[in-house]
């Protein structure tokens, strides 16, 4: 990764944002539902549309921070439950 800045936030703080991002795009749906003017259904729409944006923006970041200190590869799963030959 290029830029220092961005690896110095924490995982923490990024799963937080993610966190956040992903509740306002959850209640976008809801908020869309109740708006009483044509000027309200434009400024939730525009935040849901921008929440949903960064939210995915964020995941990928994060996505290629975690590949880019590992090597390259994403954690595996120890779902199986037989043996692997």
């Amino acid at each position: 990764m290029q830029n220092k800045y961005l690896d110095a936030i924490p995982d923490k703080f990024l799963e937080a944002l993610l966190i956040f991002f992903g509740f306002v795009g959850m209640l976008t749906p809801l908020a869309l539902w109740v708006t009483w003017s044509k000027f309200t259904f434009f400024l939730v729409l525009s935040v849901g549309a921008l929440s949903i944006s960064v939210f995915v923006l964020l995941s990928w970041f994060f996505n290629a921070r975690y590949k880019a200190r590992n090597g390259g590869e994403l954690p595996k799963s120890d779902y199986r439950s037989y043996p692997v030959e």
